[in-house]
């Protein structure tokens, strides 16, 4: 039975930044579930031309204000009143930027925070911490105007620092015309070296990480992904190596404007003209830290503003324990926190602590059997029938903030295998490693057999417990009332096939 939790507030955040203009609206209720409902973007280019003169254009001007009047019109239309407007590099650096930001409280009533550098840094910082579950590391933030970089420790925000690099800036300053040559990317190299160079903090060692945020970077994934032909839709945790990104350039260099969408497929038209400078940034960036890979992040400043309002009392505003929390939410908002689901993790994780000595796995492992136990059941909000699949589906396409992409995977093919047959790997055979076929068939055999055990879904057998007996398994049923626990003992028994298919011994089951 579905036990939706209420979502009981709702905030519009909206980032103006220098070369898109973004809403983002959340629902959520307090430090225990969200979800974000609505997103509009629309390309405002707020900073084209702040390199000659340093003042925002009336024809960016324009833009925006049109923009902005649609984002209130919205947030009037939803009755939205929690509204939080903040601006970032292109208002922070003009010279009329305050001027315009009167213009548009007079105008709208939207009262704007301009955001000063290392604020425009913590906030992405944030973001990412409870993004990806970042412990330690840099995170790269490019935007149009700028460039942030921060260091994260022990999964808080340390420092950041703003550098005047970002993809419009840098390709007005340094490649105003189409077509690009070998002196201007030497020239832009050797500046950015210099900008970085007292630096010292932006290195990266072994235990850390190194993530990146920002339109730009989503862009050079999702080209990359299409190049690849990558079989996950998402780009929110995709692995961006350097060597490929130093493909991506000389492609970029070697063809103009009007041809980059030919080359580069997954380029969006609204970025073509200012990619080459930004994927400049960010390999200057990896190769000063010496990062061979960056994380590409879908939360970002947007997100870290709201977590502002979602954590109450927690330094640096950071989910505690993120991957169960991002089960947990997935979990309330369809519906299926309920009994349940949570007595058949108690008895998968009981056959999984049990049965130690013969599968051999480890507390992570342990974890993915656990947020399959929790989410298997997700995907009735859909329809009950193949509700596995459904399930599967949610969980490949909402994504699961603090777990790998792979880690995704086997948790969908978890949930999708607690019903049906072994499924078809092929689609994913690029994201999961060998060993983890014979991961999924085992853990979901543990999953399957816990499920029937509560088949009648009212928590009638109590716990199980297992003694190896020769090459075989006894599983004891131990029924919490008198009357035993028949439906739960025959279902149980007609997995006993898979159970030695998948582990190599007999199960034999029996009631206490």
């Amino acid at each position: 039975m579905c036990s939706f939790v209420p979502l009981d507030q709702r905030i519009a955040i909206i980032d103006l930044g220098s070369n898109t203009a973004r809403l983002m609206v959340a629902q959520y209720t307090t430090a225990r579930v969200f979800k974000v409902t609505d997103e509009i973007s629309r390309r405002v280019r707020l900073s084209e031309g702040m390199t000659e003169d340093n003042r925002l254009h009336s024809s960016a001007i324009v833009r925006a204000f049109d923009t902005l009047q649609m984002f209130k019109s919205f947030c009037e239309a939803q009755g939205i009143n929690q509204i939080l407007p903040v601006a970032t590099a292109a208002v922070r650096d003009a010279e009329n930027g305050q001027v315009f930001l009167k213009e548009v409280r007079q105008s709208t009533g939207l009262d704007f925070r301009i955001l000063s550098g290392e604020e425009e840094a913590y906030y992405g910082a944030v973001g990412v911490i409870n993004g990806l579950n970042v412990r330690d590391g840099l995170v790269l933030d490019l935007g149009g105007g700028s460039a942030e970089i921060s260091l994260v420790r022990g999964g808080k925000f340390i420092k950041g620092i703003t550098k005047p690099y970002g993809a419009i800036r840098a390709t007005e300053a340094y490649f105003p015309n189409k077509k690009v040559t070998a002196d201007q990317i030497t020239r832009f190299n050797q500046d950015l070296d210099i900008a970085f160079q007292a630096m010292d903090w932006v290195h990266v060692t072994r235990s850390m990480s190194m993530t990146g945020i920002g339109g730009t970077i989503r862009a050079l994934a999702r080209i990359d992904r299409t190049m690849r032909r990558y079989p996950i839709a998402l780009v929110h945790g995709y692995e961006l190596k350097l060597r490929r990104i130093e493909k991506m350039i000389c492609i970029l260099a070697s063809t103009s404007v009007s041809e980059r969408i030919k080359y580069l497929p997954g380029l969006q038209t609204d970025r073509e003209d200012i990619i080459l400078a930004g994927a400049l940034v960010v390999a200057g960036v990896m190769r000063k830290a010496g990062a061979r890979k960056i994380l590409v992040c879908g939360q970002g400043l947007r997100e870290g503003l709201f977590y502002e309002s979602f954590v109450e009392g927690k330094e640096n505003y950071r989910i505690e324990a993120l991957r169960r929390f991002s089960i947990l939410n997935l979990t309330r908002l369809y519906g299926y926190e309920n009994a349940h689901t949570a007595h058949v993790a108690h008895l998968s994780l009981s056959l999984f602590d049990q049965l130690k000595s013969i599968h051999g796995y480890d507390q992570l492992e342990r974890e993915y059997l656990w947020a399959a136990s929790m989410l298997h059941d997700v995907g009735t909000v859909i329809d009950y029938y193949d509700h596995h699949k459904h399930t599967a589906y949610i969980i490949l396409n909402a994504g699961l903030p603090g777990f790998t992409h792979r880690e995704v995977v086997i948790i969908a093919y978890l949930c999708l295998n607690h019903r049906s047959a072994k499924p078809d790997f092929s689609t994913y055979q690029a994201v999961l490693r060998k060993r983890d076929f014979e991961m999924v068939y085992r853990l979901s055999a543990l999953l399957r057999l816990a499920e029937y055990l509560d088949r009648s879904r009212t928590q009638n057998v109590s716990d199980v417990e297992i003694a190896t007996k020769g090459k075989g398994v006894v599983l004891t049923v131990v029924p919490r009332s008198p009357q035993g626990a028949a439906v739960e003992l025959w279902e149980a028994q007609q997995n006993a096939k898979l159970f030695k298919q998948s582990f190599g011994v007999r199960l034999n089951i029996k009631e206490k």
